[in-house]
């Protein structure tokens, strides 16, 4: 969401930034008929072929995912058969990996990559993606070695 409305600063006064307030309402909040921020920007992303519509659509079952696993950790943490949803965690970074790209190319054609050189939108990961890459790459590798483990021991 943040990312959006910062799209439409038009500079900054004594009070704080300033904004198309009316291309902003207009371009996103329109999308949504309940004119909800995090709906709106992510229709606009979509129109805008940042993600497709499928993800923005999945992202409500990660943040759902994400709430329960924020607010329900020791159950996760006890209960043996509760589980993360790796595939969840997987669609997030696939998601973030598109929003990363998108963002990228703008500030590309915008020239902030300029003093670096030639820079394509494949030359820059942020360290959030590579972490939350490396988690879920432990996370799964885990999970194989329980499994492996649990083979060895069945006679």
């Amino acid at each position: 969401m943040d990312d959006v409305r910062q799209f439409y600063m038009t500079g900054f006064d004594q009070s704080g930034y300033t904004y198309n307030e009316i291309s902003y309402a207009k371009h996103v909040l329109e999308r949504d008929p309940k004119r909800r921020k995090f709906r709106g920007s992510l229709l606009w992303l979509v129109d805008n072929n940042a993600i497709s519509l499928t993800q923005a659509n999945r992202l409500d079952d990660i943040y759902a995912h994400r709430h329960e696993l924020t607010h329900e950790l020791g159950k996760f943490i006890v209960d043996l058969d509760s589980e993360p949803d790796v595939q969840l965690f997987t669609d997030a970074l696939e998601i973030l990996r598109d929003l990363s790209r998108f963002w990228t190319q703008i500030e590309i054609d915008i020239g902030s990559f300029d003093e670096h050189g030639n820079i394509s939108v494949d030359d820059v990961t942020p360290g959030s993606l590579l972490l939350l890459q490396m988690c879920i790459d432990a996370y799964v590798d885990g999970l194989r070695s329980d499994e492996e483990q649990e083979s060895v021991d069945k006679p």
